[in-house]
């Protein structure tokens, strides 16, 4: 796909999101009462118990991940309906003689949705947090770098998620089922309620096949701290891996669900 086509739908895309203004003031109000009511919970949690520690957290470390997490999944949000809409309404059918590819195109305006919510919600929100909460993240240039690059893959991750979800609208008329069980998967199985840490053996042994971890959870870990060296590089692998096998799974879905367009006429 050629970039400055691409960079053109993010654009596009980015001030779609600048018309809503008022939504702009409610989602700061809206992500800022997530991460109070998560760190008020984990406060409280863990003035119940003696140790300072558990599962490897300090209240510090668990503060941290409460708003780490939050900042992340907000940075994340993209408007998983778009496939689902252009299927409804027909101009799904005009995706099909553009001379661009749809994943990108989808990805293009899901980078601007996501963009203006990283600088209209989730900058202020850290802003707001670091000054009200004890926050402890080590600054080192190789584990930001390192981040910065498990960021992106689970950003891809996540929008390959919805890509195949939203594909599904080929064959059901309603995918909102689909999509509220998506969404219940990520952020269970991401660590985006409970650290991963917390989760029992079994259930761990679980989550350590599926790819959600990957979209929230290590990037999480790593620029807190809680990963070695050693373990972000085999994390990063593993996100890379999963990044082709969802990647073959969505190009098969919308060949498939292409050619049911085709023969049904549109």
């Amino acid at each position: 796909m050629n970039l400055k086509i691409f960079f053109k739908f993010v654009s596009i895309s980015f001030q779609k999101q600048i018309t809503y203004r008022f939504d702009y003031f409610v989602g700061i109000v809206n992500g800022f009462l997530y991460v109070f009511i998560f760190t008020s919970l984990w406060r409280a949690l863990y003035s119940q118990f003696d140790d300072k520690e558990h599962n490897g957290f300090s209240l510090t470390a668990i503060i941290t991940y409460a708003v780490v997490a939050m900042a992340v999944r907000i940075a994340f949000t993209m408007d998983d309906s778009i496939i689902y809409k252009k299927v409804q309404d027909g101009s799904i059918a005009i995706e099909l003689i553009r001379p661009t590819s749809f994943f990108f195109m989808n990805l293009a305006e899901n980078i601007g949705h996501s963009f203006f919510h990283f600088l209209a919600r989730t900058f202020p929100i850290i802003i707001l947090s670091v000054c009200i909460y004890d926050i402890s993240i080590p600054l080192e240039p190789l584990r930001l770098l390192a981040f910065f690059v498990s960021a992106l893959l689970g950003y891809l991750l996540l929008s390959m998620l919805h890509f195949t979800v939203g594909l599904l609208a080929f064959w059901f008329v309603e995918i909102f089922p689909f999509m509220l069980f998506k969404y219940s998967l990520f952020t269970f199985f991401a660590g985006g309620i409970v650290p991963i840490d917390f989760f029992p053996d079994t259930l761990k042994s679980l989550v350590d096949f599926l790819p959600f971890k990957h979209m929230l959870y290590s990037p999480t870990i790593i620029i807190m701290g809680r990963a070695s060296l050693t373990e972000i590089h085999s994390i990063i692998i593993t996100q890379f891996l999963w990044l082709l096998i969802m990647g073959g799974i969505g190009k098969l879905m919308w060949n498939a669900g292409r050619n049911k367009l085709i023969i049904q006429g549109g």
